[in-house]
């Protein structure tokens, strides 16, 4: 197949922009030729000039959220994080069955794929059906046709059997993942706070053969300081690693993550929503670890991520001069650099060789494009842009706005059954 008459932005190492150019997509899903031109016969597809970019990654989200959308809590709000883990979360995690877990996935999939989004990373929990939950994650990621990775968060929160459940179920995932698979596999972790040294240690000695990367949060709320240091003395820390959040740590602590080459996940909106601070983004970035952007289930919509990350950071420095090149490394090339690391999958660049994982969007620039002035594209036009189409291992996924692998609205309408059900029990 050959994708023609498209503006395409490449995301290579020169960010280059071809005006009307021409993608070759082969039969193993990756891409052949890029070039400038049309081309003519029979297996090509006219974009009409539309745009053509890689598709989007979200490096840490929680597919298992969807079903709280609209939820009520009774009583008063909660007014500090350790209460929204408590009387939100937590709480809805536990309330969670095998089919709850599948349509939260699934509408969660479909909202990202309609968004843009082509590789998702999720961090899994739902304690009462932890056995073969990340099996009907993975169904999910199927059906749907998106790229992306899942684990199981191990905590002692719901004592020390769940714990070892949870183990258990990262193991058992773990052991059956093979490499370049559409679905792949990390050892999930919530966080230091929630985790004795006892059950650090299993999961560290239940990983030591399999060599997976811990997939946990780390300082997200000042309940959790100190997380780093902790981790890095019991040995979680490594170039496998992704570190979601981050906000509460010291310059010592950001050097200890670079030296080891931590993957971190900036999450602003849901930072914002829980009020936990805003991360050092430029600190972190300098420190050497590699810093990718998620929602941390916040939204699917990856552009607002990209948006907020950038405003927040003048805000939190009070210097409208900060963040930019800092909110475009994490949105693009430090994402598509962590799922090369951890997995060692080639997206988020239309180059030859790599996964044909594309974005069409509708959007015709009413100003001159080139990379030098690509940003201020993406923030103010293309972050906007209607997604038309979206490609993932060169299959369609979405076609003129919608799914095709999946029955959208069947989907939603049962979703909503489970969500009534799932509410009641929470």
């Amino acid at each position: 197949m050959i994708l023609t008459n498209a503006r395409i932005l490449t995301f290579d190492g020169r960010n280059r922009v071809l005006d009307s150019g021409s993608v070759e997509v082969t039969p193993d899903g990756a891409i052949g030729f890029v070039r400038s031109g049309r081309a003519l016969g029979p297996n090509t597809v006219d974009l009409h000039g539309r745009l053509l970019m890689p598709a989007l990654i979200n490096i840490h989200t929680h597919l298992y959220s969807t079903l709280a959308r609209g939820i009520s809590l009774r009583g008063s709000l909660p007014a500090n994080f350790p209460s929204i883990l408590k009387n939100l979360w937590w709480r809805l995690d536990r309330a969670l069955g095998e089919e709850d877990v599948y349509y939260s996935a699934l509408v969660g999939l479909i909202d990202s794929a309609r968004c843009g989004v082509g590789t998702v990373i999720d961090h899994h929990s739902s304690p009462k059906a932890c056995t073969g939950s990340l099996d009907w994650i993975e169904r999910a990621f199927r059906e749907v046709g998106l790229r992306g990775a899942t684990c199981y968060e191990v905590s002692d929160r719901n004592g020390k059997r769940a714990a070892r459940e949870a183990i258990r179920e990262n193991v058992r995932f773990l052991e059956r993942s093979r490499p370049g698979a559409q679905v792949g596999a990390m050892f999930g972790l919530h966080a230091s706070f929630t985790i004795g040294d006892r059950t650090l240690r299993a999961c560290l000695e239940a990983n030591q053969s399999l060599g997976a990367g811990f997939h946990l949060h780390v300082a997200e709320d000042r309940c959790d300081r100190g997380a780093v240091r902790r981790l890095s003395k019991f040995g979680v820390f490594n170039e496998k690693c992704l570190a979601a959040h981050c906000v509460h740590v010291t310059a010592a602590e950001r050097a200890m993550l670079g030296r080891r080459r931590v993957n971190i996940a900036h999450n602003p909106q849901s930072n914002c929503n829980n009020a936990v601070g805003i991360a050092d983004l430029p600190a972190l970035c300098r420190s050497s670890a590699c810093v990718g952007l998620g929602s941390d289930g916040f939204s699917p919509r990856m552009w607002d991520e990209f948006k907020t990350a950038y405003y927040l950071q003048k805000q939190r420095a009070r210097d409208p001069r900060v963040a930019a090149d800092e909110a475009f490394a994490s949105a693009f090339s430090n994402n598509r650099e962590i799922v090369h690391k951890i997995w060692g999958v080639s997206i988020g660049c239309i180059t030859p060789g790599a996964k044909a994982d594309l974005l069409l969007l509708d959007y015709q620039p009413p100003t001159p494009m080139n990379p030098a002035n690509l940003f201020g594209h993406l923030l103010f036009g293309i972050a906007n842009a209607p997604v038309h189409s979206l490609m993932v291992d060169g299959r369609w996924v979405v076609r003129d706005g919608h799914c095709v692998n999946v029955d959208e609205r069947q989907i939603a309408a049962r979703a909503a059954l489970h969500a009534k059900a799932l509410w009641e029990r929470f």
